[in-house]
Parts: C-alpha cells; sequence; structure tokens
C-alpha cells in the first residue's frame, strides 16, 4: 500500500487556487449515530448512521495585496464558497481524488500572529450540504 505525504495538495475557494499560501487543510466528516434499540435487543444497544456533517480547516500564509487572499476572503464572510481540495496535484484520478464541498465562511482572521511571525489566518468552516470525491 502506498503512503502519500503531502507536499502538492490544492485547495481552491470559489475557483482561485490558493495553494500556494495553505500549509495545512482539513477536511473532517461525520455521521451522526441514532439509536434504534428496541426490546429484542437482548440488552444490546444497536444503532445506525443518520444524518451527515462536515467541516474544512485551512491555515493560509496571509497576503495583502490586491485582488490577494485578505481582498478575496472579506467579501465571503456570512456567504456560501465552494471548495475544492485535491491532496497531490490539480488532476483528480484514482490516487488522487477530488472533494468538492460547499462550505459556510462563517469566520476569518485577518490579522494574527506576534512580533516577527508569520501574517496566517487559521479557519475552520462548517460545510453545508453533501461532499462529493471524484476520481476522474
Amino acid at each position: 500500500m502506498a503512503k502519500l505525504v503531502l507536499t502538492n495538495a490544492v485547495v481552491k475557494i470559489n475557483g482561485t487556487d490558493y495553494s500556494s499560501n495553505v500549509n495545512q487543510v482539513e477536511i473532517a466528516v461525520t455521521s451522526d449515530e441514532v439509536d434504534t434499540t428496541a426490546f429484542s435487543s437482548t440488552g444490546w444497544r444497536t444503532v445506525t448512521g443518520g444524518l451527515k456533517s462536515g467541516s474544512v480547516t485551512v491555515s493560509l500564509h496571509n497576503d495583502y495585496a490586491a485582488a490577494a487572499i485578505d481582498s478575496a476572503l472579506w467579501p465571503l464572510l456570512n456567504t456560501l464558497a465552494t471548495v475544492v481540495v485535491l491532496p497531490n496535484g490539480t488532476a483528480a484520478a484514482a490516487g488522487n481524488p477530488s472533494y468538492t464541498f460547499t462550505a459556510l465562511v462563517n469566520n476569518l482572521t485577518p490579522i494574527s500572529g506576534s512580533v516577527g511571525d508569520l501574517a496566517t489566518q487559521n479557519l475552520t468552516w462548517p460545510i453545508s450540504g453533501e461532499v462529493t470525491r471524484a476520481t476522474a
């Protein structure tokens, strides 16, 4: 089984590739646990999957130039944005699935850091709707 070291992940927000300014990305998806225990379960709890949800976390190196990260993300606050993430380059394939979803941009961190630190934004946004996984 091949192992992958993330060195070429792609992160696009509303069609713009921010990969050169991203140093960490995480997509987390979960399913609710719905209790289906009945008297016939002989004292054992039974469960089934319920509603699914997710979030995306992105760590960006901030950029304040015209049409760069800060000016592009600021108008997205309180809106839905399309996010595409691939683990290894821009071409979706069996070994490089593309994950596409809509996220609610419900927080931004336009300034974060101490003296001498790189200006960054560490953002976690809830996913709204389905996450699609494509291999072509």
